[in-house]
């Protein structure tokens, strides 16, 4: 099972989701944390027998070192003195004037109110706060001074506890913060790789045809596939636009040597006396027409293979077998490997029937066929066999072979190798291009290989009906 699938961060539906409720989950967390930090908490209830023997103990104690004090030292130092041998936090609350003195671990009493409240109460009791347990009031009286007293020990507050006694306020702000803080995370993470595929469109719209999406490819969820799909788009505009650039200029490469010959041609018969007859004029001519011929075979050829690659040919298919689509080529290719002194062996094994247009197959697999001869040293073999409801039909010569390197390209328009640019011995490279778009109409496929022992060979695979 791929459980990459389950991944909810590879779809953006779940990236959404789990953002929604996270931010959700910290709103409402924050809510809490908010509201428990405005209600009091402030607990009173009564003192078990630890707590009053301490804070027995402390009022005696507290008595004691005043009874020692020094003459003039304000009562805070001696109080100081105390909380810091005790490790305790010690109040003294004056009932008249409502003035507090602490002395311990804490350096300031952040709420008052638990304390004041207790002023006038009967009864000692233990006060439960966020600052610390403390316990009191009990009567004291020092210096002359009538006091309250509460001792207790503080609780360490932390970041939590010091964020509770800000302000309502800014609490509220800061979960706000925080909640945007995840909000722009969210949008980031969806407005990057779009800004990165509005910028690779406009580069592409602009002419820059090697734009690509970036790291917004390499995501696993629908933005990523969206720049992937348009990296493929890119590549494929890539290449058909520049197989148009080169298709012009191949074309004009291949034009330009006929219509010089056809003018030189011209210029010969232009200067002989029109009144004589001569073999020069005569030789002139045939050259015009044979170049006039070649002009017109090079943009049918061109014709063709345009319409094949925009789909504009209207198939013509009907049923028909490999026999009648055969005959007639193999006996017109067996005829011209015997002018070329050359072999054709042909084995056919058994007969098929196909749904094929058989003008645009037969010259697919004639160009094929002339090819393989051109090129062979002395021997082409044509092999037709049936295997798995396909047909397939095997082209291969005895010649010196296509370097490796050539052999996905060789079915592209006027691609040449370099050991076959010669117009007369290598044509202007439409052929195999052709026949590889009449056998892509037909549903099939067409592949090339080197053989082991020298030689090219061409596999055609056509789709039968049974």
């Amino acid at each position: 099972m791929n459980w990459q699938h389950l991944n909810p961060f590879r779809s953006l539906y779940g990236r959404i989701f789990l953002w929604f409720w996270g931010t959700t989950i910290v709103m409402i967390v924050g809510a809490v944390w908010i509201m428990q930090s405005i209600k009091a908490e402030v607990e009173y209830l009564p003192m078990d027998e630890k707590q009053q023997f301490m804070l027995e103990n402390s009022r005696k104690s507290l008595q004691r070192q005043f009874s020692r004090n020094r003459d003039g030292e304000p009562v805070q130092n001696t109080l100081e003195r105390f909380g810091q041998r005790g490790k305790m936090t010690v109040i003294l609350l004056n009932p008249q004037n409502k003035e507090i003195i602490l002395s311990g671990p804490m350096p300031r009493l952040h709420n008052e109110k638990p304390f004041l409240d207790l002023i006038d109460s009967a009864n000692p009791l233990r006060i439960i706060t966020p600052m610390g347990d403390f316990s009191g009031p009990m009567a004291i009286n020092l210096v002359d001074t009538d006091y309250l007293l509460f001792v207790g020990r503080v609780r360490p507050m932390g970041f939590p506890g010091e964020m509770r006694r800000k302000p309502p306020l800014l609490l509220i702000s800061l979960v706000l913060l925080i909640s945007a803080f995840l909000c722009s995370l969210i949008a980031w993470s969806l407005v990057k790789p779009i800004k990165q595929l509005q910028d690779a469109t406009k580069r592409m719209a602009s002419g820059e045809l090697t734009s690509r999406v970036g790291s917004a490819s390499y995501r696993g969820d629908e933005i990523g596939q969206l720049g992937r799909d348009f990296n493929h788009m890119a590549e494929q505009i890539e290449t058909l636009l520049t197989g148009q650039k080169r298709l012009l200029g191949d074309i004009s490469h291949e034009l330009r040597s006929p219509l010089t010959r056809m003018q030189l041609a011209i210029g010969i018969a232009q200067q002989q006396d029109p009144s004589v007859s001569s073999a020069s004029n005569e030789q002139a001519l045939a050259r015009i027409e044979k170049e006039a011929h070649q002009m017109e075979h090079m943009v049918a050829q061109v014709l063709m293979l345009s319409r094949l690659d925009s789909n504009a040919r209207v198939s013509q298919k009907r049923t028909i077998s490999f026999d009648a689509l055969l005959t007639g080529l193999l006996a017109d290719c067996e005829f011209e490997a015997k002018s070329m002194d050359k072999q054709l062996s042909v084995d056919i094994e058994c007969d098929a029937n196909m749904s094929a247009d058989e003008d645009l197959l037969a010259s697919g697999i004639e160009n094929v066929l002339r090819n393989a001869l051109k090129y062979a040293d002395r021997h082409v073999s044509f092999t037709l066999c049936i295997k798995d409801n396909m047909a397939e039909l095997v082209i291969c010569d005895d010649g010196v072979g296509i370097p490796e390197s050539d052999l996905s390209n060789i079915f592209q328009p006027f691609y040449r190798v370099s050991s076959a640019r010669d117009r007369d011995s290598g044509g202007i490279g439409l052929g195999l291009a052709i026949a590889s778009r009449a056998v892509a109409v037909h549903n099939g496929k067409i592949t090339a290989h080197n053989q082991i022992k020298g030689g090219l060979c061409v596999n055609i695979r056509l789709p039968i009906i049974d």
